[in-house]
């Protein structure tokens, strides 16, 4: 049942509410209260279609990190069309036509600020309904906002059937269409899971050119990120992804820097013209995850002013009734640096083993020890039916080269051997686990051991290949012949399926009975949209850990 109007209007004077999420962040997630905040359910919205919507709102809509009463709704407002003196409208119905009202509100215009590019971060918290399908938009100046469609989580104990999953990653305007995300866009799914690199840093190779303000080729400015992240939002694929689905998601290096790392003081990238300088370097990486916060509908710790790596804490979990447990997780904040030095081939990338023993020391870390005993108290203690581990870099060992020389990607789990056998093991006996990994550009499906090449069987990782990037076994040439799907199988047994060449998404369906997975691929680096094919389908069994 929708609330009541004087259900709303109770919930205002204990700010519980809603609030709006402004640039001072805060360590709660919700963020400092940018302005008065009304909810009342008699706000008066022009009629939807009212006005050229993309003339006050850009980047349309999106909502995200959903709770069994709310989510983050989020929008954007063009500078040149805000009017001083009206507010922000925005209402949340259950039904296209927003004649069924659920909640509605006003936020003052002055709360927007060019710090956060007029972008408005607005979370509904306990006041929707749970695990219901709902409808919103915004207005403002008389232009109501394209409509966007989210959905709230089960409450923990709710009895739920089934939960459809659309898994991506990996999306460079610069490199590729979004042809995925248009299709993805019309796909019936709860929610869209984004494994990280949500933008790319860099503007080198101009399939589709953007002009950075600094004139460079890596972002190294507050500007140059806005300028990304606003060359994304205008992708009209990408915009009709976000309004269909509500949106769970992390980040991973391209946010900030390629293979972004912490040394200890300071957050590193060691392909990044900024590096050098250690308080430019610093500064930059403070500003892109800002951008990232006021861009994404995500509900985090965030405390800008502190000092790394507790700028942001952004792992948290998702319940969806008694059926799933996901737990996200970031992987670059606290990482320790590279085991074999920060160069580009023989030290981060295509390194051989025998010149790398430091990958498995002891101590070395990518999650932190907070991160790590988070997600083991999430996962093992959680009484969902599947317990579901979102990693921005793939798990499983994946050796590039089985004759000598083995040959290995550093950046990933592989260089930190010692951690993900602690992980292994002490997950080994927490049922039905799945990885869901991405960063790769390929495709993946594995299972995962207590022990390689022969321990038990843990649970299953499936990995998501770039939605709009370089597949990783279409470059490079002549490495990449090693990261062709025969080699790859042939020299990681635990492998299931590989594929390094097509672009696409995962769909990952859970019921009590199992969980589905399949590889949807397709090509992005062509301007024409190409439908994807189902190119791979695979099922784990409930009580049956790994893959058959």
């Amino acid at each position: 049942m929708p609330l009541t109007r004087r259900r709303i209007l109770g919930l205002v004077p204990a700010v519980a509410g809603v609030s709006l999420l402004s640039a001072c962040g805060g360590d709660s997630g919700h963020g400092g209260i940018g302005g008065t905040v009304t909810v009342d359910d008699g706000t008066l919205l022009p009629p939807p279609g009212a006005g050229d919507a993309a003339s006050v709102f850009p980047s349309s809509v999106a909502s995200g990190d959903p709770t069994p009463s709310g989510v983050i709704l989020w929008t954007r407002l063009e500078e040149s069309a805000i009017e001083p003196d009206q507010d922000v409208l925005w209402e949340v119905a259950e039904d296209e036509r927003f004649l069924r009202r659920v909640a509605a509100g006003r936020v003052p215009v002055s709360a927007l600020s060019p710090e956060s590019d007029y972008a408005l971060r607005l979370d509904v918290d306990g006041l929707l309904p749970a695990n219901r399908f709902l409808y919103y938009r915004f207005a403002h100046a008389g232009v109501s906002s394209r409509a966007g469609r989210l959905r709230t989580l089960p409450e923990s104990d709710d009895e739920v059937a089934s939960l459809r999953l659309l898994v991506a990653s990996c999306q460079d305007y610069t490199l590729a269409y979004f042809h995925a995300f248009g299709e993805m866009a019309q796909r019936e799914a709860d929610y869209v899971l984004h494994m990280g690199d949500f933008i790319y840093e860099s503007a080198i190779v101009p399939l589709r050119p953007v002009n950075l303000p600094s004139g460079g080729q890596y972002a190294s400015s507050r500007e140059d990120l806005l300028t990304i992240y606003r060359t994304h939002r205008s992708d009209a694929n990408l915009q009709a992804l976000l309004e269909a689905h509500t949106l769970i998601c992390t980040f991973d290096d391209h946010e900030f820097a390629n293979d972004l790392y912490f040394d200890g003081e300071r957050p590193r990238g060691p392909d990044h013209p900024l590096d050098g300088d250690p308080e430019a370097m610093t500064q930059y990486v403070r500003e892109a995850l800002d951008v990232w916060y006021h861009y994404l509908p995500v509900r985090v710790q965030y405390a800008p002013e502190a000092a790394f790596p507790n700028v942001m804490t952004a792992q948290r979990s998702f319940r969806f009734g008694r059926l799933v447990e996901l737990a996200m997780t970031e992987l670059r904040m606290h990482r320790s640096p590279h085991p074999c030095g920060e160069g580009n081939f023989g030290e981060r990338q295509l390194v051989v083993e025998s010149n790398c023993e430091a990958r498995h020391d002891e101590g070395r870390t990518l999650l932190g020890d907070e991160q790590k005993q988070w997600l083991l108290q999430t996962l093992t203690t959680s009484s969902a039916r599947w317990r579901v581990l979102g990693l921005p870099i793939p798990f499983s060992p994946i050796s590039i080269a089985q004759l000598p020389p083995t040959v290995y990607e550093v950046d990933h789990w592989d260089g930190y051997t010692a951690e993900r056998a602690e992980l292994l093991h002490a997950l080994r006996d927490t049922e039905n686990l799945v990885v869901l990994a991405a960063d790769l550009h390929a495709f993946a499906a594995a299972t995962l051991r207590d022990g390689y090449p022969d321990g038990p069987a843990v649970g299953a990782e499936f990995t998501t290949s770039a939605a709009a990037a370089t597949p990783i076994a279409t470059i490079n040439p002549p490495a990449n012949v090693f990261l062709q799907s025969p080699l790859i199988l042939a020299n990681n047994p635990h492998f299931s399926f590989w594929d390094g060449t097509r672009n696409g998404w995962l769909e990952v369906e859970f019921s009590d009975q199992a969980c589905t997975v399949t590889v949807r691929a397709m090509q992005a680096q062509i301007p024409i949209p190409n439908p994807s094919i189902e190119t791979a389908r695979f099922t784990v069994t409930d009580g049956v850990p790994g893959l058959a």
